[in-house]
């Protein structure tokens, strides 16, 4: 039985004899690994003709698994640069399959060999705070000057200082806003929300309340306003700290009426869309910018109790703004909340050495930020106190 190992071993030689070999083995009912290897190997060999021969034959209408045909493309790729052959089997794979994993290889690929590559824009150097509607007040904010949103959307309908005329209303704004977010979120960064289905109050006894999956939604909602999924944290509350659900089937025990305490509340982790991997933006670090002597979150379930103010109905708990900045920011990054409400995440982001962008409609929530002495600029374009400042970019 041939080994990974081995089969790399035999693509190596790039003999004829070792491309018979190969091509007789892809016939073979071998394992995926080892067959995925042998469509890699004989995509490495000399001989162009027999390597384009075989990629036509096989890529279409042969009902192989797609890990094979995302190496046969890869073949494609690599050799459309110095044969044309290969760079019409490349269109005719992209627009046989549609497949969006194919798309992404292609969009690397093209960037990799891009001349022109998008230099890195300018950074943020001091804090700021906007007040006003954020899908207007960023609109001051640089192109990719930020490097993390963190936020935590109004909730629809659920809160006095939440009110929309409707749910595709709320969803068209929050994906008004999270479009002008990645506006200013630099390339392949992180765009990560909080967010937990919402239920409003009944119209009236005769009525059913609403339950809105609000998650789910902004998944969609995100997607299309250029970011893409990688993870998803769940928020683990002490369930004495959360409505009680609970009580009316446990009176009753009658089925149909069941309801569990809700403890969790989603982290929904995205990244801007872009065409390089995390590697490029890491290399704008020093190699001494680590988190050293932490204990680290190993699995998505972070337990940490929620925060009571009585400035704001519900506010981020100081510790969940530190972790979601220790893991998706560096120091010296700008963070942005376009939702900033008492400025939770700003304070998380002074004691641990990044610069916040706060964003808040409301003057009261905006009062408070201020009144902490942070030393915020104003931007609002509209004061005339003392401290106004123009935004710092270095």
């Amino acid at each position: 039985m041939y080994t990974v190992e081995a089969i790399k071993a035999l693509g190596k030689l790039r003999t004829p004899e070792s491309l018979d070999t190969l091509l007789t083995l892809f016939d073979e009912a071998l394992p995926i690994d080892i067959k995925r290897e042998v469509v890699s190997s004989i995509g490495r060999h000399n001989d162009s003709n027999r390597v384009y021969e075989f990629v036509s034959r096989e890529a279409f209408g042969k009902a192989h698994p797609m890990e094979l045909i995302y190496q046969m493309f890869r073949t494609c790729l690599y050799r459309s640069k110095e044969d044309s052959r290969f760079q019409e089997l490349r269109e005719r794979i992209i627009n046989h399959y549609h497949n969006e994993v194919i798309d992404k290889m292609n969009k690397y690929y093209d960037y990799r060999q891009s001349r022109d590559r998008a230099q890195p824009h300018g950074r943020i150097t001091g804090p700021i705070l906007l007040t006003g509607d954020c899908e207007e007040t960023l609109k001051q904010i640089p192109d990719e000057s930020v490097q993390l949103v963190f936020t935590s959307p109004p909730y629809y309908n659920a809160r006095e200082y939440s009110d929309y005329t409707s749910y595709s209303e709320y969803l068209a704004k929050m994906g008004r806003v999270f479009t002008e977010c990645g506006r200013v979120l630099e390339a392949g960064r992180f765009m990560i929300v909080n967010v937990s289905p919402v239920i409003t109050k009944r119209p009236g006894r005769e009525f059913e309340s609403i339950r809105y999956p609000i998650h789910y939604d902004l998944h969609r909602v995100l997607t299309e306003s250029g970011y893409y999924f990688v993870d998803e944290i769940i928020w683990v509350k002490p369930e004495p700290s959360v409505p009680d659900r609970i009580s009316g089937y446990k009176q009753t025990r009658k089925p149909l009426s069941y309801k569990p305490n809700c403890i969790t509340e989603s982290i929904m982790v995205y990244r801007k869309n872009c065409s390089f991997l995390l590697d490029r933006n890491m290399k704008n670090y020093s190699e001494y910018d680590r988190c050293e002597d932490e204990d680290i979150d190993t699995s998505n379930c972070w337990y940490i109790a929620p925060k009571a103010d009585k400035n704001h109905p519900a506010v981020f708990p100081e510790e969940l703004c530190r972790r979601v900045l220790r893991y998706y920011s560096f120091e010296r990054d700008a963070v942005l909340d376009p939702f900033a409400g008492s400025g939770t995440l700003g304070r998380a982001a002074r004691k641990m050495g990044r610069v916040p962008v706060l964003c808040e409609v409301n003057e009261d929530y905006a009062e408070i930020i201020e009144s902490e002495a942070l030393g915020y600029y104003d931007v609002r374009g509209r004061n005339n106190r003392a401290h106004h400042k123009q935004i710092t970019i270095w």
